[in-house]
């Protein structure tokens, strides 16, 4: 069973603060950052919302507290709708934005802002969202790392309109993220008669159906250029996403199947993002970690300490 963090304190970060942060050009970093234990920056990707008007910061206040009662103190929302509001980074596009390119946009973001300056980070993510991390990666990987690294120094990013921003064409030249961790992510896509529906007018909606385009181009889990350790976490009373999905065929690095806690209660598809207490239920596996079952953290405490290690065990 992964190990419970010590708890710590540390002070909550404002949104301006990590508008500063996050502007300003890129210099390429000389070397690629060594992999350790320990909290580093950390973005928040929320799922899908078919009103397109997902509040981040209520959305993942209970992660987000967690964390940074435990140490981190750089934790940052990527909101990417153009209804959506409290987030500290923000894309804004709709649900018929593809879910690839909301990955360029993170992909730019992160490189810019990190990557480009040797600085690792961690993601964590909620449902559609870990599909977008997938996807910066992945882009990455495919059309970024032959590039020669770009001279982003007269580049100014708007934390609220990344999308506004004049990137250059294509896709960053390689990207530093350490750790994604997500929860209820349809890895491999959503089987049921109501996102055939949704798909028929959202096109987010088309690239989650099961063997979709763009889950085909997406694959499995694929490495930043330091390395990137995967850890899904699934619930077997998810309401949208099946456990084999989320946890994308049992093939992650670690994977978790949450069953009922101590008093019989369960986790949908919803609570597996805000649940940070109780004892509960589970197996687990992967093919960095030894099979097991037996009582376990809840999806948020698992989340921070897999977020903690360099290669959750």
């Amino acid at each position: 069973m992964h190990r419970l963090l010590r708890c710590g304190l540390a002070a909550v970060m404002s949104s301006v603060v990590a508008a500063a942060v996050l502007a300003g050009g890129a210099t390429p970093a000389s070397a690629e950052p060594s992999r350790g234990d320990g909290q580093r920056v950390t973005l928040l990707v929320h799922g899908f919302d078919r009103e397109a008007d997902t509040n981040c910061a209520s959305s993942w206040q209970n992660a987000r507290d967690l964390l940074l009662a435990n140490g981190w103190t750089d934790v940052y929302t990527f909101g990417y709708y153009n209804k959506s509001t409290n987030c500290d980074i923000k894309f804004n596009g709709t649900t018929d934005t593809r879910i690839q390119e909301i990955g360029r946009q993170l992909a730019w973001t992160v490189y810019s802002s990190y990557s480009s300056k040797g600085v690792p980070v961690d993601v964590m993510a909620h449902s559609m969202g870990g599909l977008i991390a997938k996807a910066a990666i992945e882009g990455v990987n495919r059309y970024g790392v032959a590039s020669e690294a770009p001279d982003l120094t007269a580049v100014s990013m708007d934390a609220q309109d990344v999308g506004a921003t004049a990137w250059p064409s294509g896709w960053p030249p390689y990207l530093y993220i350490e750790d994604i961790v997500t929860l209820a992510t349809p890895h491999k896509g959503i089987n049921t008669a109501v996102v055939d529906v949704c798909a028929l007018t959202h096109e987010q909606c088309s690239d989650m159906r099961d063997g979709s385009g763009f889950l085909k181009w997406l694959g499995g889990q694929p490495p930043s250029q330091m390395g990137t350790d995967y850890t899904f976490l699934a619930s077997s009373y998810d309401d949208t996403v099946a456990r084999a999905s989320a946890t994308n065929g049992y093939s992650a690095h670690h994977w978790t199947i949450y069953n009922k806690n101590s008093t019989g209660g369960t986790l949908n598809h919803t609570t597996m993002r805000t649940t940070a207490t109780g004892q509960w239920q589970a197996q687990w596996g992967g093919s960095k970690t030894t099979a097991g079952t037996g009582t376990y953290p809840p999806p948020l405490v698992q989340a921070m300490n897999a977020l903690y290690s360099h290669e959750a065990s």
